[in-house]
Parts: structure tokens; sequence; C-alpha cells
């Protein structure tokens, strides 16, 4: 089974068992995400830090969606509103599919 835990705040972690055994965990932050996050926390106290764990794909999306407004060429790796809506559709359609599976 696969399951996961927001913890509230900016730490999360996944797991993965077999029976009562945990073959995985991740965790986020991981090691290296969290000197980011110490170090923009440091440099920017007054924002959530919740936003600090997400700071490189921010980061990337803005860049990617920039170049996108200046050369109007599709913004690599970046989600369209027909990918949007039909992902909406997906969870839609799920939805009490999996809230069945977890009564």
């Amino acid at each position: 089974s696969v399951a996961a835990d927001r913890c509230g705040g900016s730490t999360s972690y996944a797991t993965v068992t077999k029976g009562d055994d945990e073959l995985f965990r991740y965790y986020m932050p991981d090691e290296d995400d969290k000197k980011l996050v110490d170090e923009l926390t440091a440099k920017y106290p007054t924002a959530m830090p919740y936003f600090f764990t997400q700071d490189p794909d921010y980061i990337t999306v803005k860049e990617r969606v920039a170049k996108h407004t200046v050369d109007g060429l599709p913004a690599e790796g970046i989600a369209t509103i027909g990918i949007a809506v039909e992902t909406l559709r997906v969870a839609e359609y799920l939805t009490p599919i999996l809230q069945e599976q977890l009564k």
C-alpha cells in the first residue's frame, strides 16, 4: 500500500508497505532541500516556509512561462489549460471510486 502524510507545515512523507513491512519512505524536504529551506527562511523571514520546499520548481515554471510569453513557443513541461481540464475530469471521475474504497 501507499500512504502519505503532509504533517502540516513544510514537511511531508510517503511510505510504501507490503503487509506490515515498510519497503520505502520518502521525506520532503529531503536533506538537500532542508538546507535550501533554511537559507530561504533566513533570507525571507516573513514568507511562508512551505513555499521554500518547491522554490526550484517555481523558478523553473516562471522561466518557462516567461520564455513562452516572449517567443510564443509551447512552454516545455508546463500543463496547458486543456491538460488541466482533462486532469480535473479524471479527478472528478476517480473521486467517488476512491471514496468508496476508503470506507
